[in-house]
This record gives structure tokens, sequence and C-alpha cells, in this order.
């Protein structure tokens, strides 16, 4: 079986957000987010209807802005 599954540390142990059947002994991969970060949103509303007036600039802004922060 292969799954992802959300879950939190209460404090003592990690608790999953979802029923899973694992059997004693079974090895299971544990991903740490970093719940402190917080990523600046990308201001979309700026690159919106732009157009044929886009700049060259502008372009190369807004992807970089997109390869940096890959979360909206």
């Amino acid at each position: 079986m292969l799954a992802a599954v959300n879950g939190y540390y209460n404090g003592d142990s990690i608790v999953l957000e979802e029923e899973v059947s694992l059997e004693k002994g079974q090895k299971v991969i544990v991903t740490i987010l970093d719940a402190k970060q917080k990523k600046e949103r990308i201001d979309l509303e700026h690159y919106i209807g732009r157009g044929k007036k886009m700049l060259n600039s502008d372009a190369q802004d807004y992807v970089r802005e997109l390869r940096e922060n890959d979360r909206i």
C-alpha cells in the first residue's frame, strides 16, 4: 500500500486525519511540514488584463514570482 494521509502532532503523538489500516511493524514515511513558514501570496491582480500591454520585464517578474512561491 502507498498512501498519503494528512495528520497533526497533538503534543504526544501523530494523529492521522483519515482511517488507515496499518499492520504492526509496517514501515511508514513521515514528512514534517514547516507550519511557521508563511509564503507571501502572489498578487495575480497585478498581472490580469495586461494583454499586449504586458512588457517583457513584467512577464519575467511574473514567472520569477511563480517559481519562488508555488502556492497561491
